[in-house]
Parts: structure tokens; C-alpha cells; sequence
């Protein structure tokens, strides 16, 4: 349950932006979230603003939860030398509605490598298919905000472009390692 929410606000800097600041933010905040798995959603009030995130990070749970947590970004100064970590405080009984934050995912030449495998192995693969699939997905252009990761698992650096859905009723659900779900929402105020 989503009672409690704080706020995490970027903290200016004059040799990084505040892009490089949320996404140095949300990289440290997923390695403390997969211990915090289903429980804790965020979101981003200034969702869309410039085509970014925007300086502010809204993080939901209950409010046990939400004390645990705020007590291990403090320790963490990845975050607390970047971030000014707000009170924690009850969602207010008066909100706008609520939100979906998804992630979307682009497809690329490796999208169409693994179509073009599966495809042949049925006996469907054609340049007639190719010609198709390019022209789909070459005109997919995300024009999503984004923030970039490096994964400690695999090494390899990747954007997670994020998509926000305004939706009439909550869905309560689990949320990932980033705070994210395909189905449950957050307040919106």
C-alpha cells in the first residue's frame, strides 16, 4: 500500500547537469530498491519537462517502509551528496489521479537478428518480411525521457526510456527494482 511518499530533489551542480544528476540518483536508488522489491514505487512529478525527468523524484510505500529506507539513502552518499531527501509524509487525501510509470524498450538490429533466426527456422523468413520489420521499427523513434544505466550484472551500459500513463482508478500491484510497474499506479498530486 502507497500511504507514505518523500521526495528526493536534485541538488544543483555546476560541473553536471541535472539529467546527469537524476541518472547518477537512480543508479544508486535501484542497487538499495532490489532489496526493497514490490514494495516501493516512484515516480517523477516533473515528468516531461524540457523532454526529462525533471529534478524531483517522488518515492511511494508505506511509511515503516519508507523509514527504512530513507535511513540507508542517508548512509549512501551517492545519493545525499546529490539529493536533498524531504520529510517523510502521508499521500494527501486530495490527488489529481494516478499515474502508470513504463518502460519502454526500443527494438533494434538485435530485435531483428533474433526475428530473422526464429523466422527462418519456420520457414516464413523473406526480404519482403525484412524490408517490413525495418521500416517498422526504423520508424519507431522514442522521444520518451530516459534515464542511463550501467549494469553491474552484464557490464554493459543501456536507457531505460520511461513512459507515464494518467489513469482514472489505482491499481495496486508490485513494482520492480526500479520502482516501476507494468500495471500498478501512484498518486498523482
Amino acid at each position: 500500500m502507497l500511504s507514505h511518499f518523500f521526495e528526493l530533489r536534485t541538488i544543483s551542480q555546476i560541473e553536471i547537469s541535472e539529467v546527469d544528476v537524476v541518472n547518477q540518483i537512480m543508479q544508486s536508488l535501484h542497487q538499495i530498491l532490489v532489496n526493497h522489491q514490490g514494495n516501493i514505487a516512484i515516480s517523477f512529478p516533473c515528468y516531461n519537462v524540457k523532454r526529462t525527468l525533471g529534478g524531483i523524484i517522488r518515492i511511494f510505500g508505506t511509511e515503516n517502509e519508507l523509514q527504512n529506507l530513507s535511513t540507508v539513502i542517508q548512509q549512501e552518499s551517492s545519493i545525499s551528496d546529490y539529493a536533498l531527501l524531504m520529510p517523510i509524509s502521508p499521500v494527501p487525501k486530495i490527488i489529481k489521479g494516478h499515474l502508470r510509470l513504463i518502460r519502454v524498450n526500443s527494438k533494434g538490429q538485435s530485435a531483428l537478428r533474433r526475428a530473422e533466426k526464429r523466422l527462418t527456422a519456420q520457414g516464413k523468413w523473406s526480404d519482403e518480411v525484412k524490408d517490413r520489420m525495418v521500416d517498422k521499427w526504423g520508424s519507431v523513434r522514442l522521444q520518451y525521457p530516459h534515464i542511463h544505466f550501467y549494469s553491474k550484472s552484464t557490464g554493459q551500459q543501456f536507457i531505460m526510456w520511461l513512459k507515464q500513463e494518467k489513469c482514472i482508478k489505482p491499481v495496486e500491484g508490485t513494482f520492480n527494482s526500479y520502482g516501476l510497474s507494468q500495471s500498478a499506479t501512484v498518486p498523482d498530486f
